[in-house]
């Protein structure tokens, strides 16, 4: 898997796990003080999120780091 196909696998997983959560990508992004069209980039794959950025989405999606890869197959 290369970078590309990494990042979209991983945005279609948050947003799965937003999703499951009842949580909108305006409410998401207000959480982690993110702009919502950051938020779409993520989930779409066209963003390439740093610890720092995949922490605050968890605290936003009240999951640890853990909890956010324990579901997601790469």
């Amino acid at each position: 898997m290369n970078k590309i196909e990494f990042q979209k696998k991983l945005g279609e997983h948050i947003k799965r796990v937003r999703e499951s959560k009842d949580i909108t990508a305006a409410e998401l992004a207000r959480r982690c003080f993110m702009d919502k069209p950051n938020i779409h980039k993520l989930e779409n794959g066209k963003f390439n999120p740093s610890a720092f950025y995949l922490a605050k989405i968890c605290k936003g999606l009240e999951i640890s780091l853990q909890e956010l890869f324990s579901g997601f197959n790469f």
